[in-house]
């Protein structure tokens, strides 16, 4: 687990996700998306990289659990790779790593555990152990998890780009969400974060 400490509250569940402006959660190529090897990524930065050491927990559905052990492992890395993907592969493999499911997760990858049952229960007992933060990075989890009420804050990168199709994030909500914006950051070539915190 990567530095897990007591906290005085409970950790806060994250929502972490990539957009384009009319909501597909996909990772369309467009100008300046793609830097050079040489050069930093300032989006994964601002979206992963300044926020390790409030994390430590990583929540995933079985489908994008899959997705990521297949790909995140810092054995799947090649020499050839942007830096960033051997610093996330480093932070995923470290990170606990808790699939919601109650479906049997056959996997080697180091830290990683099943928590079943009823999600808002499963959630609740997450919240109370010790630890930093958890982030949700799967997309179907984290829309069940909005519409149960269940995320504290919510962080976007969202492209310069209307892509029409794809896999689409936001669902259907019985009620509006009300957010506080935390934090706007604009990058080169358009790409914009955007940090929120609901308000309950």
């Amino acid at each position: 687990m990567v530095g897990c400490q007591e906290m005085s509250e409970s950790r806060k569940i994250i929502l972490s996700m990539y957009l384009t402006v009319d909501g597909y959660n996909e990772f369309p190529s467009y100008p300046g998306s793609e830097p050079a090897a040489s050069e930093p990524d300032p989006v994964a930065d601002a979206m992963w990289v300044q926020r390790w050491d409030s994390l430590d927990t990583l929540l995933f559905d079985r489908q994008t659990y899959d997705e990521w052990a297949d790909f995140w492992p810092v054995s799947k890395r090649t020499a050839g790779e942007h830096p960033w993907f051997h610093q996330m592969s480093e932070f995923a493999e470290k990170a606990q790593k808790v699939v919601l499911t109650d479906s049997p997760v056959p996997s080697t990858w180091t830290n990683s555990r099943v928590v079943q049952g009823d999600l808002t229960e499963a959630l609740a007992r997450l919240r109370a152990e010790s630890g930093r933060n958890m982030v949700v990075v799967a997309p179907g989890l984290g829309m069940e998890l909005v519409r149960r009420r269940l995320v504290d804050e919510y962080l976007f990168a969202v492209m310069p780009v209307i892509l029409g199709k794809g896999k689409r994030f936001f669902g259907e909500l019985e009620e509006q969400r009300n957010l506080r914006l935390v934090e706007a950051r604009t990058f080169d070539h358009g790409t914009m974060v955007l940090h929120y915190e609901t308000i309950r």
